[in-house]
Parts: C-alpha cells; structure tokens; sequence
C-alpha cells in the first residue's frame, strides 16, 4: 500500500504539468453535477468546487485524472476521457463507451465538504 506521500508526490507531478485532479462527485441520475477538482495555480496547489460544464468548457490539454488512492502509488490516477453522446459529454473514467458518467468509486463532493466543515469545528462561547 502507497503511503500518502507517495500519492501526494504522484498528484504533484501530474498538477504540475497542469491537468486536473478529481477527488469527489455529485451525481444525480448517473449524471454528475458538481466535482470537487485540485489544480496548480503558479506555486501552490488549490482545491476548487465545479460543474461539469466547467471543466468540460475548460478541458486542460494535459489531462483530467480520477485521484483513486487503491490503484498504488504508480496506478493511484486514473485517467478520464469524455465521451460524446447525442450532443452530450459524459466523463468516463471506467471502461466502455456508456452514454453516462462514470467515474468509479469516489467519494460524493458533499461528504468532503462535511469533512472539511468538522475540521474547522471550534468550541465557541455563545
């Protein structure tokens, strides 16, 4: 099993090339409306909430990856394409041409959001 160096070292150096890192998904019947992404902006890596439109709209020339940590630290990226049906863009991270999204097993981007707000939980004096 890769440790999380590891896999932070793997996502550095694809970000660092410029392509697009998803963590999370929200589906809503089989079709995904908003992704949690990580990209490189100058020096630092950021974390950005999006819809598929924007990143379909935006597309990086280097790529767009499913961050999967069970792949290893070689395999932990896997690569997504986008499949034109009836006019229609689905992002496919999984084999076969299906006219739907599917990006394998991803965490929805609303539980990352819960984890991110129970992080930041104080006590507070009201």
């Amino acid at each position: 099993m890769a440790t999380a160096r590891q896999l932070c070292a793997r996502a550095r150096q694809v970000m660092k090339n410029n392509a697009v890192l998803i963590s999370g998904a929200d589906f809503e019947n089989h079709t995904i409306r908003r992704l949690q992404v990580y990209f490189w902006d100058e020096k630092e890596a950021v974390m950005d909430i999006i819809s598929k439109d924007d990143l379909v709209e935006g597309w990086p020339d280097d790529g767009v990856y499913v961050f999967a940590e069970q792949g290893g630290e070689k395999d932990c990226l896997t690569p997504v394409r986008l499949v034109v049906h009836d006019e229609d863009f689905h992002l496919r991270a999984v084999p076969g041409d299906t006219p739907e999204d599917d990006l394998g097993p991803l965490p929805s981007v609303v539980c990352l959001e819960a984890l991110e707000l129970i992080c930041q939980l104080k006590d507070s004096k009201f």
